[in-house]
């Protein structure tokens, strides 16, 4: 199973947006296929607001997501990469590939985030990533090409 496929990822300026913008776009496509609700989206906002940057998970990186909520269908993956960096709470918190990560119960997102980790600990890939030109470039790291 391929973990990102082009009609879940995302590409924008990112000039001017802030990092609430951010979050809501990355979770676009989650909501437009109706695997997610927006009561989730403003979950994950308002986690980041009460608990603050957690979810930069490492260089460029934030891991958008929140506990499950009923609303969510199944465990699932979007990503959001910017050319400009956006700021997560602050401006110790730089990033530029935003991913929104949803799940309906406690343990169906495991396997998402073993394959994510293990494209994004390879810096090779995580370079191919922040140089992607074109959401084919950005799919083609999660499907090996």
């Amino acid at each position: 199973m391929v973990l990102l496929t082009k009609e879940y990822i995302q590409q924008t300026k990112g000039k001017d947006m802030s990092w609430q913008d951010a979050i809501t776009l990355s979770a676009k496509p989650l909501l437009a296929k109706k695997i997610i609700s927006n009561d989730y989206v403003n979950n994950v906002i308002t986690v980041c607001r009460e608990k603050g940057p957690y979810m930069n998970i490492g260089s460029q990186i934030v891991l958008a997501h929140a506990r499950p909520l009923p609303s969510t269908k199944q465990a699932c993956l979007a990503l959001l990469q910017t050319t400009e960096e956006i700021f997560l709470i602050n401006d110790k918190h730089p990033a530029r590939l935003w991913f929104f990560l949803a799940t309906p119960d406690a343990t169906s997102h495991v396997d998402i985030l073993q394959q994510l980790t293990a494209i994004l600990i390879d810096d090779s890939k995580l370079q191919q990533l922040l140089a992607a030109k074109s959401v084919d470039a950005l799919a083609n790291v999660f499907s090996g090409k």
